[in-house]
């Protein structure tokens, strides 16, 4: 099975919302992995364990929750192996979003904090209102069915406006935390690799520095994320490399150098393998889009 890219261009143009449920979908057939969008994304989950990598922090799944995942916030969905998993995601381009909802100014506002604050909670538990987030996708499912192209889109924006307004509720009135959360060792891991970032990778200090075993290091990291520590560490570096390459014109082989790949031929084979396009390419893409708008 080929994997998808790690990176992923959100919709454009008349296909801004890109609406997706599937219905007890097993996860021994879902291949999760470390990716970002270029646009945000919301996941509804309404059936299923396991857990959820967002940047740095992990929170589980469990029915009844929703995560918005901003633009290019690097994220991976774990459910567990044992139990049927099902969700719907709406991904859409946040541009078209704030568009649409120009005539609900303090949802403009809402939404705006929601895209950027890097503080924000990264789930809500819709648990008590479940009946009315179901109602309202299967809904949408049923119309969209007999729905022309154009009304499909009508709907999907309608859909986004009405979970939005459920988040700005549901978040206006939650309460703040009264106790720290537990930090898993995947945290740490991802922690420290941050703050090595722009070193080539050593297992052993790493598991020198969180005083464990490198099997342990590897082990747990797999066991609390469903991933590898090297999926991470190469998701990590392509995010960064796509951040430098958009945002500065660095030369390609000082990039390499700052994601702490040494060889620079390695890193524009492995930039290509795992986002489709070579560095340069990337570069001339995102400057076009960029002119565009």
């Amino acid at each position: 099975m080929t994997k998808k890219p790690l990176f992923q261009q959100s919709p454009q143009s008349s296909e801004a919302l890109d609406w997706h449920h599937k219905k007890l979908f097993y996860p021994t057939d879902y291949n999760g992995y470390y990716h970002w969008h270029q646009g945000c994304e919301l996941l509804i989950v309404f059936d299923g364990a396991g857990s959820v990598v967002v940047n740095q922090q992990m929170s589980p799944i469990k029915k009844g929750m929703l995560f918005f995942f901003q633009p290019f916030q690097l994220h991976h969905v774990a459910p567990a192996s044992a139990a049927p998993y099902e969700r719907a995601t709406l991904h859409f381009d946040p541009l078209h979003a704030e568009k649409r909802l120009t005539a609900y100014p303090a949802m403009v506002q809402f939404f705006r904090q929601l895209k950027n604050d890097y503080n924000q909670d990264p789930f809500i538990d819709f648990s008590e209102d479940y009946f009315y987030i179901r109602s309202l996708c299967d809904m949408h499912d049923k119309m969209a069915e007999a729905a022309s192209i154009n009304e499909r889109a009508e709907r999907e924006e309608l859909l986004l406006i009405q979970l939005l307004s459920y988040m700005q509720h549901q978040l206006k009135g939650r309460p703040p935390t009264k106790e720290l959360r537990k930090i898993h060792y995947a945290e740490r891991i991802m922690g420290w690799i941050e703050d090595h970032l722009m070193e080539p990778f050593d297992l052993s200090l790493l598991a020198q520095d969180l005083y464990l075993s490198k099997s342990y290091v590897s082990k747990v990291f797999r066991r609390e994320t469903g991933s590898s520590i090297t999926d991470y560490l190469t998701a990590r570096r392509m995010k960064e490399a796509c951040h430098l390459l958009q945002t500065t014109s660095l030369p390609i082989d000082e990039i390499s150098q700052r994601i702490g790949l040494t060889n620079v031929s390695y890193f524009i084979q492995m930039f290509k393998r795992k986002t489709n396009a070579t560095p340069h390419q990337y570069r001339l893409s995102m400057n076009t889009d960029n002119n565009h708008v």
